[in-house]
């Protein structure tokens, strides 16, 4: 996001945490190449090994070694996604946690609002900017990271180790559950910092709340198809979401009206 586009405390707030969207960027590029990398020496390893006329289902002898080296790639290249669904689940909470602490919590704690209020900037406008510009980048961010995770997902279905959409942290690594879990924890991290007004604290319990919201949703899911329960649960997460963003901005007018 460019700060050159932007105006009022929307620049301000971009320019303030400049080096969020550089972090994130470098890590949805790291992400693609190491996904597209270890697809492409698997797939290596899959021609190699037609190559070699041996077959994983009747292997015979002179096979052994062939067969091994295959299923130990496929093995490691599954277990990545089953390693980067924890993560994923974990970066709603992050980013709430961001929001909570250095966008909020510390303009609060520090008391520096008043300076931005002092400059024809309604609390209304400080509070939407502080929620817009991280809102976009979250949006951009966590959606290209859950794409390029399920690109890759995609493609153990062709291995002897598919990794299974059901299982709860690879379910919440794709599709448009990530972002809107991403969204909801950064207007609760929004919300708690309003109330509490101290940094590390307001970090302390936005992890917690967060955390609980994100295991009681996936323990409240119920069965179905993949794309009913994501479309579902997304709706949820973003009413959920405008909820507790309307509840933000009225504590922000109770406290200074």
């Amino acid at each position: 996001m460019s700060t050159v586009s932007l105006r009022g405390p929307a620049r301000l707030v971009a320019r303030q945490h400049r080096l969020v969207p550089w972090i994130g960027g470098a890590l949805v590029l790291a992400w693609t190449a190491l996904v597209a990398g270890a697809w492409w020496f698997m797939s290596s390893a899959a021609d190699d090994f037609a190559g070699t006329g041996c077959s994983v289902q009747h292997t015979v002898r002179g096979c052994g070694i062939q067969v091994r080296h295959l299923l130990s790639v496929e093995l490691h290249y599954g277990r990545l996604f089953d390693y980067a669904g924890p993560a994923m689940t974990a970066l709603p909470v992050l980013i709430g946690l961001l929001v909570a602490g250095p966008v909020i919590g510390r303009e609060l704690e520090d008391g520096t609002y008043r300076l931005s209020w002092s400059q024809s900037v309604s609390p209304a406008g400080w509070l939407a900017a502080r929620l817009a510009v991280p809102a976009a980048v979250t949006v951009a961010g966590v959606a290209a990271l859950s794409a390029v995770y399920a690109w890759g997902w995609s493609r153990t279905t062709a291995t002897h180790y598919p990794v299974h959409s059901s299982e709860p942290l690879v379910y919440r690594a794709m599709g448009p559950v990530p972002v809107a879990s991403s969204l909801l924890c950064l207007a609760l991290g929004a919300l708690i910092a309003l109330l509490v007004r101290r940094t590390l604290p307001s970090m302390a319990l936005t992890a917690v709340l967060s955390t609980a919201v994100i295991v009681a949703l996936g323990a409240a899911r119920p069965g179905g198809g993949f794309w009913p329960l994501q479309l579902a649960e997304t709706a949820l997460l973003l009413v959920l979401t405008a909820a507790t963003t309307a509840l933000a901005f009225r504590v922000l007018r109770r406290h200074h009206a």
